[in-house]
């Protein structure tokens, strides 16, 4: 029973409380946003739109919070749940899947953008020409704002 209410007191100190993940007061406009600017790239190179997907928003947000709680940045922790698990913990039943993270001291779309622009295998997987779907999060936690963009195409 000490053990049990040692670990309980030792969850929640300040420091783990202090390390929470939150949304903006604006995620939702920003989440759209990005999601505009994933389909105008796609559009302007003859590529369809992608749909917004509830259940890929859960998953980036699971993800999101997780790196902004448990201050890493990775498409998969130690022993936590690959990005495809994520994905069909939330019901997204998917025949092709990619994630894209950015981490920024903003919460600025066009910051977020540019460094996956800049990247050849995240610039490749927002120009992925069979993906369909796409949910985006924006998130902030231990003095970052973390960005998660997963895109795929259902079964």
């Amino acid at each position: 029973m000490r053990t049990l209410l040692l670990a309980v007191l030792l969850a929640v100190t300040p420091t783990a409380m202090a390390m929470a993940c939150s949304k903006p007061s604006d995620a939702a406009a920003l989440e759209r946003e990005m999601v505009a600017w994933v389909n105008q790239e796609r559009e302007a190179r003859g590529l369809a739109r992608l749909a917004p997907s509830p259940q890929l928003a859960a998953a980036a947000q699971q993800h999101a919070c997780d790196m902004a709680t448990r201050d890493f940045f990775s498409h998969k922790r130690a022993g936590g749940p690959s990005m495809a698990d994520r994905a069909k913990a939330h019901g997204y039943r998917f025949g092709k899947m990619v994630e894209n993270l950015a981490s920024a001291q903003e919460e600025s779309v066009r910051t977020a953008a540019g460094l996956w622009r800049n990247s050849p295998p995240h610039w490749a997987n927002i120009l992925m020409p069979d993906l369909r779907d796409i949910g985006i999060s924006v998130t902030r936690g231990g003095g970052k704002v973390y960005w998660v963009m997963k895109a795929g195409r259902a079964r």
